[in-house]
C-alpha cells in the first residue's frame, strides 16, 4: 500500500505515467488494480461480448475512465453530478443505445426515479448496464443508501419497466475479499500479487445486471 500511496502522491497528476508504471508492475506480478473490480470487469466484458457496440452511442453516468478506454463505440457521452442529476426529470431529447452506471446507484437517494429516467433515455432495443456493490462496507460518497443481490436487482429493474426475461444478472466475490474489506480501511482494495480471484456466489462483492429495453 505504501507503493500505491507514493505513486498517487508523486505522480497523481500524470495519469499516463502512472498507467505505464502499473503495467510494468503487473509484468513482475504486482497488480495495483482494485481487487473486486478486476474480475468483475473481466466477466462483464465476457457478458456483453455478444452485443455489437461499435455503432452504439454510449452514455455513462458519473463516468470513470475504464469503459471509455475499453469499449468500441460510435460515441461516448459522460454525465456527471451535479451538472446532471439522474434522479431529477431529464430535459434532454438524446437517446442512447447503451447506458452504464458503474458503482453509482448505491449512492442515489432515489434509484427508482433514476432508473425510470434511464429507461426513457434508452433507444428501442437499448441496454442498461448497472454495477453495484453488495457485501462491502458503507462508503459515503457523499452518501451510501442501498445494496442489491442479483435477485433484488433483477426485480428492481423489472419494477422500473424492464421485462424480466430481458434482464441478465451476475456477480463476483469471495469470502476472503469480504473479510478483508471488513478488517481494513486501506490494504484490502488492491490485488497486489496474492489475492484470491475465485468467484463464490455465496459472497457477492459486486453485482451487475444487463437489462434490454424492448
Amino acid at each position: 500500500m505504501k507503493i500505491q500511496r507514493y505513486l498517487e502522491k508523486k505522480f497523481g497528476n500524470n495519469r499516463n505515467f502512472v498507467k505505464k508504471l502499473k503495467k510494468n508492475f503487473k509484468k513482475i506480478g504486482i497488480n495495483l488494480e482494485h481487487w473486486e473490480r478486476y474480475p468483475t470487469y473481466k466477466q462483464i466484458k465476457l457478458d456483453i461480448a455478444k452485443i455489437d457496440l461499435k455503432n452504439f452511442d454510449i452514455l455513462e453516468i458519473s463516468a470513470g475512465e475504464f469503459w471509455k478506454e475499453n469499449l468500441k463505440y460510435n460515441s461516448f457521452t459522460s454525465w456527471n453530478y451535479p451538472e446532471y442529476d439522474i434522479c431529477k426529470e431529464i430535459e434532454n431529447n438524446e437517446k442512447f443505445d447503451f447506458i452504464i452506471a458503474d458503482n453509482v446507484w448505491e449512492h442515489l437517494k432515489y434509484p427508482y426515479r433514476a432508473t425510470k429516467n434511464i429507461y426513457k433515455l434508452l433507444k428501442k432495443n437499448g441496454y442498461f448496464l448497472v454495477i453495484v456493490p453488495f457485501l462491502i462496507r458503507v462508503h459515503n460518497v457523499p452518501i451510501d443508501c442501498t445494496r442489491w443481490t442479483e435477485d433484488g436487482l433483477r426485480y428492481f429493474l423489472n419494477e422500473c419497466g424492464f421485462e424480466l426475461e430481458n434482464i441478465f444478472t451476475n456477480s463476483w466475490g469471495n469470502k476472503k475479499c469480504v473479510v478483508s474489506n471488513l478488517r481494513s480501511d486501506d490494504t484490502w482494495s488492491r490485488i497486489w500479487f496474492y489475492r484470491d480471484l475465485k468467484n463464490d456466489k455465496k459472497f457477492p462483492v459486486q453485482v451487475w445486471a444487463i437489462a434490454k429495453k424492448k
